[in-house]
């Protein structure tokens, strides 16, 4: 059917390492907890290298279960080129777009070179 299942704010709450094995997932949706310490890099504040580790270590666990990576809470460039450096496949939040209404999602897509084709 072209569906898949994406475990949003992986690592926090009800959504944890159980779900792995259990559900047919396809893409794990980092907390943007874990992803929000990237955002300082460059910016006069030094980075907590533990942030990193355990973001690397999800990537590589999810990449090992054959899962896409997307991070949330994604903000500044440095923060989404760190993410990169480590493996992590996808990002979202504010440094692609603000919210926007879903009438304005299809002119958001043909402007962005994210397009899947």
């Amino acid at each position: 059917m072209g569906v898949g299942i994406a475990i949003d704010d992986f690592g926090t709450g009800y959504s944890n390492l159980a779900y792995l094995s259990r559900l047919p997932v396809s893409v794990l949706k980092l907390d943007g907890s874990f992803v929000r310490g990237f955002q300082y890099e460059g910016e006069g504040v030094a980075p907590n290298p533990a942030d990193e580790i355990v973001v690397e270590a999800m990537i590589q666990l999810a990449h090992r279960l054959g899962l896409t990576v997307t991070a949330e809470c994604v903000e500044t460039a440095a923060q989404a080129g760190r993410l990169r450096r480590i493996g992590c496949d996808t990002g979202q939040g504010w440094l692609y777009s603000r919210p926007v209404g879903a009438d304005r999602i299809s002119a958001l897509m043909e402007g962005s070179s994210c397009r899947q084709g």
